[in-house]
């Protein structure tokens, strides 16, 4: 009996243990709700979101181990004298199954709300790419104001310099003219390019990794669900059997309730036919002392 006793102590603690478990990956997943459905192009936690992705699916995964342990001891304490305490114990372990499978679902969905808001980014950056490149490509006269520009004229070059462009307005060739070519800044669109190209594809590389990231753990948590949906609809058959047995045993009692009943009637009848007979013997009888003795 002691040693029942503690079994069935430790397994209400595993099973309270896997129950704080299962509500804190379900806050986690609240939480991990809020970072997805955020929009901006600007404000994007992507590490915040990967870290707590990361951390959910391995909760998820010890706590499917934990689980089919404890099924596990279930099982093996199928044998004892307590019947009840074997039915209460699957209970539980049903019980669990059901949360963690929820929890598994809202975490899916939450990915793919997560999917579905990257490739909105994408599809946004894309378009706003498309839509600034003629900028870029138009010219120097297209470039924007905070970049430096060249002029039109190339003597403005020479008059910026007065010293190597005095030869120069005289016909001469000056020994700083070669030099102040070469000195001269690119064009603004490769300036532009380089500054804009960069940080792009950045942005895009991380996208891309992110989104990968995200699939990847969408497939192995179909893994897991499959399982777990499974079991669930194992029980569910187990339920629907239940439900039929009590199905039929209702209408077996409710059958032998008619015939109760109709056997109730019988015996009324029965009852009152005996009455009579008694009736006419006693006048019978109180007749034949009366007149005959």
């Amino acid at each position: 009996m002691l040693a029942v006793g503690a079994s069935q102590s430790a397994f209400a603690k595993q099973a309270a243990a896997i129950g704080q478990g299962i509500h804190a990956t379900s806050q986690k997943l609240s939480k991990l709700a809020v970072l997805a459905k955020r929009t901006s192009l600007f404000d994007d936690p992507a590490q915040e979101i990967q870290e707590i992705s990361s951390s959910v699916k391995n909760d998820i995964q010890n706590l499917n181990a934990a689980i089919a342990e404890l099924a596990s001891v279930s099982a093996g304490s199928r044998a004892g004298p307590n019947r009840q305490a074997v039915d209460h114990s699957h209970t539980v372990v049903d019980s669990l199954r059901a949360r963690l499978k929820d929890a598994t679902k809202e975490f899916k969905d939450v990915l793919t709300l997560r999917t579905d808001s990257l490739k909105v980014h994408a599809d946004r950056r894309n378009l706003f790419g498309s839509a600034s490149e003629p900028r870029f490509a138009a010219g120097p006269a297209a470039a924007p104001s905070f970049l430096p520009t060249q002029p039109r004229n190339p003597q403005l070059l020479h008059q910026r310099r007065p010293t190597a462009s005095a030869p120069q307005e005289n016909g001469g060739a000056g020994p700083h003219s070669g030099s102040a070519l070469a000195l001269a800044p690119p064009p603004p669109s490769q300036q532009a390019q380089q500054l804009v190209v960069a940080p792009q594809d950045t942005y895009l590389d991380s996208r891309a990794t992110a989104l990968r990231q995200v699939e990847s753990t969408i497939q192995e948590l179909g893994g897991i669900f499959q399982q777990l949906a499974h079991l669930v609809a194992e029980q569910g058959e187990v339920a629907l059997r239940i439900d039929e047995n009590v199905g039929e045993t209702l209408s077996n009692v409710e059958a032998g309730q008619a015939q109760l009943l109709k056997y109730y009637d019988t015996i009324s009848s029965n009852r009152w036919l005996i009455l009579k007979v008694f009736g006419v013997l006693m006048l019978f009888l109180a007749f034949f002392v009366t007149f005959i003795a």
